[in-house]
């Protein structure tokens, strides 16, 4: 339900747009995973703030199954639209994030730098590989800890908390519920994409 008290059951959508921004970038346009994380989730914010306008009006059970539906509508279209996605087959050769550049490969990959093991002298290793994915998630979490934390000490996380403890009681103090459930709908999203490129 999470702090603005909205059931959102359409992630999986948020993080499908993520993940195809990330493999159309790449694929299209040579975008690394790097340059392609922040530009993922600019798209998937857009498309949860496209989807929250007609969306936040609804309330409990209504919001949970139009966005469980939204998430099923984009799925059927990524299956369906094999010219741009792939299709069933999805979007292959997909790199893997880099060391500043520095691939965990055997080899060096056409227009690659060099590999991760000859740069420091290491044994090659396939496992340094999830090693390195783990740590990458594993600093993204910390970085989206740090980032709600500050957002909660806010007024717009007080906002959130009073919104979902009781909307009427929002309303007479002068917030407007539907551009704080916007907001925290936006949000959201755009976390849906970041996690969607892992």
């Amino acid at each position: 339900v999470g702090l603005s008290g909205l059931l959102v059951l359409g992630y999986g959508g948020f993080y499908a747009i993520g993940a195809y921004t990330y493999a159309l970038l790449n694929h299209y346009y040579g975008f690394g995973f790097w340059e392609s994380l922040p530009l993922a989730g600019i798209v998937t914010a857009a498309f949860g703030f496209l989807l929250g306008f007609p969306v936040l009006r609804l309330r409990g059970d209504y919001l949970a199954i139009v966005t469980l539906g939204f998430g099923e509508i984009v799925r059927i279209l990524l299956l369906n639209n094999t010219e741009i996605t792939g299709g069933p087959n999805g979007i292959s050769q997909i790199p893997k994030p880099t060391f500043f550049g520095l691939e965990f490969n055997r080899s060096v990959r056409d227009g690659g730098w060099d590999t991760f093991h000859n740069v420091f002298g290491l044994k090659y290793d396939p496992s340094d590989r999830i090693v390195f994915l783990y740590l990458v998630a594993l600093l993204l979490v910390v970085l989206t800890l740090f980032v709600i934390n500050r957002l909660l000490r806010m007024p717009l996380g007080r906002a959130w908390e009073a919104l979902r403890e009781d909307e009427i009681a929002c309303r007479s103090l002068g917030l407007s519920p539907t551009r704080i459930k916007l907001t925290a709908f936006t949000i959201s999203a755009a976390f849906a994409g970041f996690a969607g490129t892992l």
